[in-house]
C-alpha cells in the first residue's frame, strides 16, 4: 500500500481513561453518561470489522488511490479500537456487565460471510457514525457538563471520523462496479435497514444492563426522560435525523457532505487540547487489533 491518505491522519493519542474511570462523568448524570458509554461498548468490535471488510478490497479495486485511503483509515481505526477498549475496561472496573452486552453484537457480526455485504453492513455503520460525530461537532453544546477527558476522547474520535467519512462508501461503489445500480442502491439501503434495527434492539438493552448495575429502575419514568435526552436536550438523535436520512438518497455521496471548516477547526481544538497525550515517537498499531475471524 501507498502511504496515508493526507486527509485522514491517524493520531496516536492515549487517553488512559482505565486509569482515571468515571462514573457517571457526564454532568453527574446516569443516563446522560449511558447515552454515551453504552455507544462506547459496540465499538472495539465493529471496528474491527471494518478494518476487515475494507481490506478485503484493498487488491481489487480499479482506483488505486482507494487503497491508501484503506491504510489511513485502518490505522485510524485500529487506534480507535485500542483507545475504547480501553475505555470498556473502565466500564468493567465500574462493575457493568461489557461482555454481556458486546455478546450479541458480536454473534450478529459473525453471521455475515459474504465480502459484498460485510462491506454494505461497514457503509451503514460507518454512517451512524458519521452523523454522531457532526452532532457532536457542530453542536458542541450536547457535551456540555461533560468531563474533559471523555469529551477529549469523543471529539478526537468524531473527528476523525469525519475525516476518513467517504472511505467506505467509496470502496463499495468501486468493489460493486459491475452491479446493476439498483441492486446496488437496495444493497446499501437494505443493509442500514438491518443496522438500525439491530443497533437499536441492542443499544436500547445495553443501557437497561447499564442502569441495573447502578441499581436504577428502568420502567416508564426512566425510559421517558430517556428519550427526552436522546431527541430533545442535549438531543444526539434530533441533530443527527436529517444527515442520517440522506443515506437513502439514490446516489448518495458522502464526500459531499464533507465539512472541511468544521474538520479544520476542531482539528486545531484537538490538536491544542492532546498535546500531552500523543505518544511519541508516533507507532503503528499492533496487527492485533483487527483479528481475522
Amino acid at each position: 500500500m501507498g502511504d496515508v491518505h493526507k486527509d485522514i491522519i491517524p493520531r496516536d493519542i492515549h487517553f488512559g481513561i482505565s486509569k482515571a474511570a468515571q462514573r457517571h462523568w457526564f454532568d453527574n448524570d446516569l443516563q446522560k453518561t449511558a447515552i454515551i458509554d453504552c455507544f462506547s461498548v459496540a465499538l472495539p468490535e465493529g471496528e474491527r470489522f471494518f478494518i476487515r471488510s475494507l481490506t478485503h478490497y484493498a487488491s481489487k479495486l480499479s482506483d488505486k488511490e482507494l487503497t491508501a485511503e484503506i491504510k489511513g483509515y485502518s490505522v485510524q481505526e485500529a487506534f480507535h479500537t485500542r483507545e475504547h477498549l480501553d475505555y470498556n475496561n473502565s466500564l468493567k472496573a465500574l462493575g457493568y456487565d461489557v461482555d454481556k452486552m458486546e455478546a450479541n453484537l458480536c454473534a450478529t457480526l459473525k453471521t455475515i460471510k459474504s465480502p459484498m455485504i460485510r462491506l454494505a453492513v461497514t457503509c451503514a455503520i460507518e454512517h451512524f457514525t458519521a452523523v454522531f460525530s457532526f452532532a457532536v461537532l457542530r453542536h458542541p453544546e450536547v457535551f456540555e457538563g461533560a468531563d474533559i477527558r471523555y469529551r477529549r476522547l469523543w471529539t478526537w474520535h468524531a473527528l476523525e471520523e469525519l475525516e476518513h467519512m467517504a472511505v467506505a462508501i467509496d470502496v463499495f461503489k468501486d468493489a460493486s462496479r459491475d452491479m446493476p445500480a439498483w441492486k446496488r442502491y437496495f444493497l446499501r439501503t437494505g443493509a442500514i435497514n438491518g443496522v438500525a434495527v439491530t443497533f437499536l434492539i441492542n443499544y436500547l438493552r445495553n443501557v437497561g444492563l447499564y442502569a441495573r448495575a447502578d441499581g436504577e429502575k428502568t420502567g416508564i419514568r426512566f425510559w421517558t426522560r430517556f428519550w427526552w435526552l436522546l431527541i430533545v436536550k442535549p438531543g444526539f438523535a434530533r441533530f443527527s435525523l436529517l444527515a442520517f436520512l440522506k443515506y437513502y438518497l439514490p446516489g448518495y455521496d458522502p464526500a459531499k457532505e464533507r465539512d472541511e471548516k468544521l474538520i479544520d477547526k476542531w482539528r486545531e481544538w484537538v490538536d491544542r487540547e492532546t498535546s500531552d497525550l500523543i505518544a511519541k515517537p508516533k507507532t503503528a498499531p499492533a496487527p492485533e487489533l483487527a483479528p481475522a475471524n
